[in-house]
């Protein structure tokens, strides 16, 4: 939780303990506070829900500890297939966005030189082997999922895969206010022709320049950032085109030291 998640879980704590008939005085909430300061709002918000449900007593610590780190869909964290094919969708496709957990970041550094030599079904087997290695590991020091973004080209899939995230309580409402994009320039274009219609005043007219100017700003960023991403598009090729060709270069060598191990009984037979 952020310092400005601190009235909503405070509602939170409120809600549970009215539930079950009982008041939470100001210190105890603070105590709350502190113990789970660690883990989103979100996931905690679904952990209070599903004590509510599977207990009619008041919740304590080691309640909202059993959903926040059992594993399930309230914890967070996805199962490894689940994660395998999250990764996969994003890593394939550039339009793609991409909501990761630190597990499924470390799993894919492991499980990435395997699928560079093509070898999908091990790739997925070392992927989903660290993956489970490192949730266990976080699980076992109580560590909640922590997810980081990387967007992707298409702001289409953006939104949707940002506001998935958010009903999946792995991101914060606030935390995906903060990436979506504001107006774009087309849209202060149309708002600008909106202004310098008949009878515009002086000032709609200066505001609609103002907007006009910063539209063109937009496209000159827009621009560059899509030479940006061209050239870390060529970069990767040409870094992928390298990997290969030590690749090949190192099955070419061992396919010749097999034959050289195989031609060396039939030349001391012919002597």
């Amino acid at each position: 939780m952020t310092p400005a998640d601190k009235p909503d879980f405070g509602r939170l704590l409120v809600t549970a303990f009215r539930f079950v008939g009982q008041e939470l005085t100001a210190e105890a909430a603070a105590d709350w506070y502190d113990e789970f300061e660690g883990y989103p709002l979100a996931a905690l918000a679904a952990a209070f829900r599903r004590h509510r449900r599977d207990s009619p007593y008041p919740p304590k610590p080691s309640d909202l500890y059993r959903h926040l780190d059992g594993g399930g869909a309230d914890a967070g964290r996805p199962t490894p297939d689940e994660a395998w094919g999250l990764l996969r969708r994003f890593v394939d496709d550039e339009a793609e966005t991409g909501v990761l957990s630190e597990e499924m970041r470390e799993a894919w550094a492991v499980c990435h030189p395997v699928l560079a030599t093509g070898d999908g079904v091990g790739a997925r087997r070392a992927f989903i082997d660290a993956y489970a290695r490192a949730v266990a590991a976080a699980r076992e020091r109580r560590e909640p999922a922590r997810w980081t973004v990387t967007l992707g080209a298409d702001p289409r899939l953006r939104e949707a895969r940002l506001r998935e995230a958010v009903a999946a309580g792995r991101l914060s409402a606030d935390h995906v206010r903060a990436l979506l994009p504001g107006p774009g320039a087309g849209s202060l274009e149309q708002v600008a022709g909106l202004l310098e219609g008949p009878g515009a005043s002086d000032q709609e007219r200066r505001t609609a320049e103002r907007f006009r100017a910063l539209a063109a700003l937009l496209r000159r960023q827009s621009d560059e950032e899509a030479r940006r991403r061209e050239a870390e598009k060529a970069r990767q090729r040409e870094a992928e085109a390298a990997r290969r060709e030590v690749i090949d270069a190192l099955v070419r060598q061992r396919e010749a030291k097999a034959a050289r191990r195989e031609e060396a009984p039939k030349k001391r037979a012919a002597r």
